[in-house]
């Protein structure tokens, strides 16, 4: 199934994230940025972010689309009532040197299932883009239990 024009256009945000970060002359695996992710708002606002590859760990490029939805004022499920009543609605993560779209990280998968569980993603199955919901992506995810 092709995909909408919103949908493209999160995709083309995405690219045009991470097509933006300038290169560096040092070690890259070290320091590059190799992620772009931008996820789209039920109003309409596009939030992106890219990931922080150190080598002691960092925030991946979802989790920095995320952060900056949250900052804007975007409501999760683990912040209900706060905000404009806007939501995330779908998301995507592509890597750099046009290799193309990417599936999120266990992590990832986990944390928006815990903060944005209606979410759709927009993951490669095979040659195809396909947009996919939560449970699909983390049929057996962890539930806190109160």
């Amino acid at each position: 199934m092709p995909l909408s024009e919103r949908q493209e256009s999160l995709i083309k945000a995405a690219y045009d994230t991470i097509d933006a970060v300038p290169r560096g002359t040092v070690d890259r695996k070290v320091v590059e940025h190799t992620v772009g992710s931008a996820a789209i708002c039920s109003d309409g606002r596009i939030f992106t972010g890219i990931n922080v590859f150190h080598f002691s760990g960092g925030p991946c490029a979802e989790n920095a689309a995320l952060a900056n939805a949250t900052a804007a004022g975007v409501a999760s499920a683990m912040s209900p009532g706060v905000g404009d009543g806007a939501r995330l609605t779908m998301i995507i993560a592509v890597t750099n040197d046009d290799r193309g779209v990417i599936s999120p990280c266990g992590r990832c998968r986990q944390m928006m299932f815990d903060f944005y569980p209606d979410i759709q993603v927009i993951v490669r199955d095979g040659s195809e883009l396909r947009v996919v919901g939560m449970t699909d992506l983390l049929p057996f995810a962890y539930k806190r239990v109160d």
